[in-house]
C-alpha cells in the first residue's frame, strides 16, 4: 500500500513539471525561429562615409547653382562593399569632375578616396534677402537597394576648409546626412517587383550658408527712406499763413503732388534695379515688401492731398487742414517704421 502511494506521488510530481518543461521548450523553439535568418529580415551592409569640402564658389541664387570642390571617402570592412566607384552625384550640373577611385586596406579594412569638383543644382530660398539662409547640399546616392546597402555618415572626421566662403557670405554649419531616397522605377531590374519602384540609400552634404554684407541692405532700401522722408517733410510745412492766398495754398498742395508722384517714379524704378540684383521664384522678398510698403504709404499721402485740396477749394479752414496734415504725417511715420522694422526684424531673425 505504501509503495502504491510513494509511486502515485511520484507520478503527480513528474505531472507537474511538464507546462514547465514545455514552456522551456517552446521558449527555445522561438528564439531559434527569431533569431534564424529566415524569421529576421538581415540588416544590409554598411560603409562609414565621410567629406570634406575643400572649396565653395560660384554660389548663384538666380540661376539655382553653386560650385564645389569635394572629397568623400569610404571605409568598408570588405572591398565588394565599396560604394564609390558606383556612386551618383544626383543633383550635379553638366560640369562634373571626377578622380578615379583610390583604393587602399589599412588595419584590416579598405578605404577608397574620390575627388568631384563641379556645379551643383540648389533651390534657393531667397525671401529674407538679404538676410537670407540657405542649407546647400550635394547629393550622393548608392546604386544598390536600401535593404542591400546604407551610408553610415562619418561626421566626425568630415569637415570643412576654412577660409572658403565667398565674399559676403558665411559658413555655418557642415554635416552629412544618411536619407533614403524612392524611385517610382525599378530601371528594368528583373529581381526587384514590378510597379513598387526602387529604394536607394543617399548621403546628403549638407552646408548651411548666410550672408554677411548687411551694407547691400542700406543701398537698396536707402532711396525708399530718402524719398519717405522728403514726403513727410511737405506735409510739415506751414501753409495756411494769412498771407498767403487761395491760388498760393492750392500751388503748394499742387507742388506737393507732384513730388509725390515723382517719389511713385523713384520707387518702381528701384524695384527693377532690385530685381536685377535678385530674383525670388516664390512670393515676395523682404525688399519687395518694404518697395509695396512705400507705395501704399505715397499712395496713402496722394490721397491725403486731394482730400484736402477738394476740402479747401469748398471752403475749408485751412488751418484745421493744416492741423490734420501734420498729426497724419507723423502718425504714418510712425506706423511705417513699426510696420517696417516688424518685417525687417523677422527675416533677420526667424525667416
Amino acid at each position: 500500500m505504501a509503495v502504491h502511494c510513494g509511486e502515485s506521488i511520484g507520478l503527480r510530481r513528474a505531472l507537474a513539471r511538464v507546462p514547465g518543461m514545455l514552456a522551456a521548450l517552446f521558449g527555445a523553439l522561438a528564439a531559434w525561429l527569431l533569431g534564424s535568418p529566415a524569421a529576421s529580415a538581415a540588416e544590409p551592409d554598411t560603409c562609414r562615409t565621410g567629406a570634406y569640402l575643400s572649396d565653395l564658389y560660384g554660389l548663384d541664387p538666380v540661376g539655382h547653382t553653386f560650385g564645389a570642390r569635394v572629397t568623400v571617402w569610404s571605409v568598408c570592412p570588405r572591398r565588394e562593399l565599396d560604394p564609390l566607384p558606383g556612386v551618383a552625384f544626383s543633383n550635379y550640373n553638366d560640369d562634373l569632375e571626377r578622380s578615379k577611385p583610390e583604393l587602399t586596406r589599412e588595419k584590416g579594412m579598405f578605404r577608397d578616396v574620390v575627388r568631384v569638383q563641379g556645379t551643383f543644382r540648389q533651390d534657393w530660398g531667397v525671401r529674407a534677402f538679404p538676410f537670407d539662409r540657405h542649407r546647400i547640399e550635394i547629393k550622393i546616392t548608392s546604386r544598390k537597394e536600401a535593404d542591400q546597402f546604407r551610408f553610415t555618415p562619418d561626421n566626425e572626421d568630415s569637415g570643412v576648409n576654412s577660409g572658403i566662403a565667398p565674399p559676403g557670405w558665411r559658413i555655418t554649419g557642415f554635416r552629412l546626412v544618411a536619407a533614403d531616397r524612392h524611385f517610382p522605377t525599378n530601371f528594368g531590374d528583373p529581381s526587384l517587383p514590378r510597379g513598387k519602384g526602387s529604394t536607394r540609400s543617399r548621403l546628403l552634404v549638407q552646408i548651411s550658408l548666410s550672408r554677411s554684407d548687411p551694407v547691400i541692405f542700406w543701398k537698396l532700401t536707402g532711396p525708399l527712406y530718402l524719398m519717405l522722408l522728403i514726403g513727410t517733410a511737405t506735409f510739415l510745412l506751414p501753409s495756411h499763413s494769412e498771407a498767403l492766398g487761395m491760388g498760393e495754398k492750392l500751388d503748394s498742395m499742387q507742388s506737393r503732388l507732384s513730388l509725390l508722384g515723382g517719389g511713385l517714379f523713384v520707387v518702381m524704378i528701384n524695384m527693377q534695379q532690385v530685381n536685377t540684383v535678385i530674383t525670388s521664384t516664390v512670393g515676395l522678398t523682404l525688399i519687395d515688401a518694404l518697395h509695396l510698403l512705400t507705395l501704399v504709404y505715397v499712395l496713402l499721402a496722394v490721397v491725403a492731398t486731394v482730400l484736402s485740396w477738394r476740402w479747401t477749394v469748398r471752403g475749408g479752414d485751412p488751418e484745421r487742414v493744416e492741423k490734420l496734415h501734420h498729426r497724419g504725417a507723423v502718425i504714418a511715420l510712425a506706423a511705417y517704421a513699426v510696420v517696417a522694422g516688424a518685417m525687417t526684424a523677422y527675416a533677420a531673425y526667424v525667416g
